[in-house]
């Protein structure tokens, strides 16, 4: 960002690359920051935690091609959501056409999920999908409009367009809309009582993201605690 050095392919070696250049830029020897190797570290621990706490463990190590199908379109969209994450804490914003490509995936995802539903013999429950999407993006798209971005940002209910797809149902998107809120204000309440700034501009998209996550991997505990069993 200092001297606009076009970064190399050796450059771009996660962790590795920011540790071998001591945190600096190449060029110029500025220091890059911290935000890039935590990204890097996260990503990595959220792959193996992906695998670990993933919903349909026991299919995956069947080799189920429904799973591995959905893990691959979960992963590809989790790298995506840690760029959006650290974008939106760093700058307050999230890129539109990253988004958009967050929707792709997302419908993919949910396209296998309905295909597994139906090949198993199962009914899909698409009254609960369209509720996951009222709940979530409809929602925060009516905060943003009706507050004209003073609540939420325009970016905010872009991103939780896949996180209801991947959720698909209604009460995992209450659930992650519950979290994202909570933890929201747990991080930020202190740091707005502690500036004494009332009207201090939160970057939401990382809440939305890890609520979304916690929900995910918690999702079967969660379903079968409400008494909808197992999707």
């Amino acid at each position: 960002m200092n001297c606009k050095y076009q970064l190399q392919w050796y450059d771009n070696i996660p962790i590795v690359s920011w540790l071998m250049l001591g945190g600096k830029c190449r060029k110029c020897r500025k220091k890059i920051g911290y935000a890039e190797i935590l990204s890097e570290v996260f990503t990595g621990v959220a792959f193996a935690l992906s695998y670990i706490l993933w919903p349909g463990f026991e299919g995956l190590f069947k080799l189920d091609g429904f799973e591995i199908a959905k893990l691959v379109f979960f992963l590809i969209n989790l790298v995506i959501f840690v760029i959006l994450f650290v974008y939106d804490a760093k700058w307050k914003e999230l890129p539109v056409n990253l988004m958009y490509g967050t929707w792709v995936i997302a419908a993919l995802f949910l396209g296998v999920n309905i295909w597994q539903v139906i090949a198993a013999g199962g009914a899909v429950d698409v009254i609960s999908i369209i509720g996951a999407l009222m709940i979530l993006p409809v929602f925060y798209y009516l905060m943003y409009r009706i507050s004209d971005e003073s609540w939420v940002g325009g970016g905010d209910w872009m991103l939780c367009v896949p996180l209801a797809l991947m959720l698909g149902n209604f009460w995992l998107a209450m659930f992650a809309m519950f979290a994202a809120n909570l933890l929201g204000c747990i991080t930020m309440l202190p740091v707005a009582l502690i500036k004494k700034n009332h009207k201090l501009k939160i970057p939401f998209g990382p809440f939305l993201i890890l609520g979304f996550l916690v929900i995910f991997f918690l999702q079967t505990g969660l379903l079968r605690f409400i008494g909808f069993g197992i999707l």
